[in-house]
């Protein structure tokens, strides 16, 4: 049995099923790696949307997802509608051995009704490569056969348990299926035995519900207090330590042997079928303790553990035979018990309760209840809460000590609009002004398509406010401490700015000190340089619970110096003071119904040709500060950048009216691209990181 193996991909189109879950999604990565296309069917019972969103970020890469069970026929073959489906990899299914034992007619409906849906609808739209997540349990005890251990593919199976034989039912029709159309199907089955540790990254692992079954993940809940201790179920075996022997592979090791399988079945020959199991597995056996040594040495931790009796069915040792995955599929393991434990640390430590966050609240904002179009809560519950939108990385909320003070729509179809006015909103590639909407930039010329008077405006066509971004990574690294990081991939070909630029935004919410900081990072990824200065776009009313304009605001400034600008808003060279108080005025500047009007790009230092493309190291010094008298609420806005945009919205629509919140946008100079004094500043090159950061904070 040959098959020689074809380079690349030609991005082919996977279907992974269950591929939110913690063997699945790290499947995702390597498949992503390896140049295909993915697409993800869950129905999120033991797991959430939150690792999709952490693999996008992790690929780089936008992912179709789909909550979708395998029984339900209609919304499955919705899947092979939208999707060109080239082949798929099929992990769905329940998966604990204890709790199939309890409730056995769940496991045979879900696991082989599910499979039987998804090959009825592979052979309908003629879909013929499959790999099938099988287990090592479908052998069963194979200490009940002489010369068996370690185990080889040709081990008689006899599965002990619910969960096994759903497995091995599904094993037999594969074959039945097989057998009655042998030109038809490709089939792959794999058999793993212990899958550990997660991604290097500290991104995505292992995240069970409940008490983990397996002996890692519950050594990590211990490692950071979330068991009291480890429990070990016996230590008088015929072992080296008296514990059992059991064959233990890295996720990622055994994420690399499904697309060895995908790639055996795509090189395969078209005229002839196949259906062929291989064990996946290190070969080499580690007792209990020996994985406890190395994750307390990993870990730096001694965990606490006692001694129990043995498990009835435990059994000596489990140990794989992989020389047929290695033979045929040119695959075995790279990593070892000890990578396994580090990488699983990282993510433990990183997100110690997984996925599942504390004061973390999401909800749909599309009709269609698209998964990347949610309202993501961060701090919900707490006096200061944050909320964000994939489109746009958008600041939908923002409320303290329970008020609303940001302007804000219900559904993402208000932010499409396109009298939005970018309303909290990231704005690049590049935010204000660029005269007549022409640069000149490593010797060539650029014209953008102008949308504001006879200039383009916040990245013109391409703006980001209309861009989905993708993500968010949630994490709770502190009780008051929260952070949501988005990213996007800005090809030149979605915009008409040059080069491949990556945007990285991360928000940081702090409960106790009511603060919500910005971060901005962007690098070229292709291309000699581009343009950049990206900046956020809230408008903010202090006293919106009651009063529906900005009237009565007092605010103050860091400085009246502003830029000059023509009556078409473009810089004129000169530097000029405005009517505005600053932080060392007795009195404020009161904002009224109508007047004062400001859509002017102040200055910090006058005096200053800044030349960084990252500001995010300096020092963050307050700009602006804004309080209004009846709700008693106090705003400061923080920032590194060189100067920051005011403007009270007298132009705001779609539904809003003139002047009902107003914004403060720190930045770069206005049409900077076009200024000698100040390009530097915003012209990335390939290499550089652009950096900036600002702060609203509120009292």
């Amino acid at each position: 049995m040959t098959a020689q193996l074809q380079s690349g991909s030609d991005n082919k189109t996977v279907l992974v099923t269950g591929g939110a879950g913690y063997i699945g999604s790290h499947t995702v990565v390597e498949l992503i790696d390896n140049g295909y296309e993915c697409v993800i069917v869950d129905n999120l019972s033991n797991s959430c949307y939150d690792s999709v969103a952490r693999l996008e970020i992790l690929t780089k890469h936008h992912i179709p997802f789909y909550k979708i069970d395998l029984c339900d026929r209609e919304g499955l073959e919705k899947v092979f509608k939208d999707h060109k489906i080239d082949s798929v990899i099929h992990f769905a299914g329940l998966k604990a051995v204890g709790e199939s034992t309890q409730i056995p007619l769940r496991y045979y409906h879900n696991n082989i009704l599910g499979s039987l849906v998804l090959l009825e609808l592979m052979q309908q739209y003629k879909v013929s490569k499959f790999v099938f997540s099988s287990s090592a349990t479908v052998y069963g005890d194979a200490t009940r056969f002489p010369n068996m251990i370690p185990i080889p593919e040709e081990c008689p199976l006899g599965p002990t348990n619910p969960y096994g034989h759903t497995k091995y039912a599904i094993e037999k029709i594969l074959n039945d299926l097989y057998e009655s159309e042998k030109k038809s199907w490709k089939f792959a089955i794999l058999r793993y035995f212990n899958p550990i540790g997660a991604h290097p990254s500290g991104l995505i692992g292992e995240d069970p519900l409940g008490i983990p079954n397996n002996l890692l993940p519950y050594m990590a809940q211990v490692a950071v207090g979330r068991r009291e201790k480890l429990y070990v179920f016996g230590d008088d075996y015929d072992s080296r330590d008296g514990t059992p022997i059991r064959d233990y592979i890295h996720v990622v090791d055994l994420a690399k042997g499904h697309i060895a399988a995908l790639k055996y079945l795509d090189a395969y020959d078209d005229n002839e079928g196949l259906c062929r199991e291989w064990n996946l597995g290190s070969g080499k056996g580690s007792t209990v303790f020996e994985v406890y040594h190395a994750f307390c040495k990993a870990s730096g931790i001694d965990l606490p553990y006692e001694v129990t009796g043995r498990r009835a069915g435990d059994v000596l040792n489990l140990t794989a035979k992989p020389d047929r995955a290695k033979r045929e599929l040119k695959w075995e393991t790279e990593l070892q018990v000890e990578d396994s434990c580090k990488d699983l640390w990282k993510w433990a430590t990183e997100n110690p309760f997984g996925y599942q966050l504390r004061g973390v609240e999401a909800r749909f904002s599309t009709e269609d209840m698209r998964y990347d179009a949610r309202f993501v809560t961060i701090g919900a519950g707490t006096r200061f809460q944050a909320t964000f939108a994939n489109l746009g990385a958008t600041i939908v909320d923002l409320k303290a000590d329970g008020q609303s003070v940001v302007l804000g729509y219900e559904n993402e179809e208000g932010y499409l609009n396109p009298d939005s006015a970018y309303i909290g909103a990231t704005i690049g590639r590049y935010a204000n002004r660029i005269a007549k909407g022409q640069f000149n930039l490593e010797g060539k010329d650029y014209q953008l398509t102008i949308n504001n008077g006879i200039n383009a405006n916040h990245g013109s066509i391409g703006s980001f406010h209309v861009k989905r971004f993708l993500g968010p990574i949630i994490q709770n690294p502190s009780k008051d401490v929260f952070t949501a990081e988005y990213m996007l991939v800005d090809n030149d070909t979605d915009t008409e700015f040059p080069g491949d630029l990556l945007v990285f935004v991360q928000y940081t919410l702090n409960v106790a000190k009511k603060s919500l900081e910005i971060e901005y990072k962007g690098k070229l990824t292709a291309g000699e340089a581009t343009p950049i200065n990206l900046t956020n776009h809230t408008y903010f009313n202090l006293n919106k619970s009651h009063e529906d304009t900005i009237k009565g605001t007092e605010i103050k400034v860091a400085s009246k110096k502003s830029v000059d600008v023509d009556k078409y808003i473009i810089p004129t060279g000169n530097i000029v003071d405005r009517d505005i108080a600053t932080f060392d005025s007795s009195k404020p500047t009161v904002l009224g119904p109508k007047n004062p009007q400001y859509d002017y790009c102040f200055v910090v230092d006058e005096n200053a040709k800044p030349k960084q493309i990252n500001t995010s190291n300096n020092e963050l010094k307050p700009v602006a500060r804004a309080f209004h008298p009846e709700s008693n609420i106090t705003l400061e806005v923080l920032s590194t950048e060189p100067t920051y945009q005011i403007y009270t919205g007298d132009f705001l629509s779609a539904g809003y009216t003139a002047r009902q919140g107003f914004a403060v946008e720190p930045g770069r100079y206005v049409d900077a691209i076009n200024q000698k004094d100040w390009k530097s500043c915003v012209t990335l090159k390939n290499g550089e990181t652009y950096g900036s950061k600002i702060v609203y904070r509120f009292s």
